[in-house]
């Protein structure tokens, strides 16, 4: 599969979920970095959020398949050097100043392993990460970034969600 963003292909694992809407990864790197040194890829998936721009990046997901689909991915990328594929339920030890995540968005129970990239049962995770992130795992002044598909409004378009460590999450 090609990705624009990524200057290659990737190949999705059956089972990890397919960056089929490439918007969204094409916001990510289009958008100017605070901060170049370290980041934190949550639930990295097939990896494509990593990107070159970032000299180091911590990539996470709790599926063995992903990661196994993520370290193909980057190696393909030629990322593999700067990126860390790490098995973790979200994030990784210590603080980042910059933490990127595509959480599962609709609130709705999975009813296949494929599923719960998608749907968030009573949006527990879209309440808890941005909390979560800024009292835990950024810097002062790091950003946490929440990539989320906005179809009811816009079906070709989507947003960036911001939070800043010290901020008061929604939720």
């Amino acid at each position: 599969m090609e990705i624009g963003a990524t200057g290659g292909r990737i190949h999705p694992y059956y089972g990890v979920f397919s960056p089929v809407r490439g918007k969204y990864i094409d916001l990510v790197a289009n958008q100017p970095l605070p901060f170049t040194d370290l980041a934190f890829d949550i639930g990295t998936g097939t990896g494509v959020l990593a990107r070159h721009r970032v000299e180091r990046i911590v990539a996470t997901d709790v599926d063995a398949c992903a990661l196994d689909c993520a370290r193909e991915n980057l190696t393909r990328l030629g990322l593999k050097k700067q990126v860390d594929v790490i098995e973790a339920d979200l994030f990784p030890e210590g603080h980042a100043p910059l933490i990127v995540c595509n959480p599962p968005w609709l609130p709705a129970q999975p009813s296949s392993a494929i599923e719960h990239a998608i749907y968030d049962p009573d949006s527990r995770m879209l309440r808890m990460l941005p909390r979560r992130a800024a009292r835990a795992h950024l810097t002062p002044s790091g950003e946490g970034w929440l990539i989320l598909p906005d179809f009811a409004k816009h079906p070709r378009s989507v947003h960036a969600r911001s939070c800043r460590r010290g901020s008061t999450a929604p939720g």
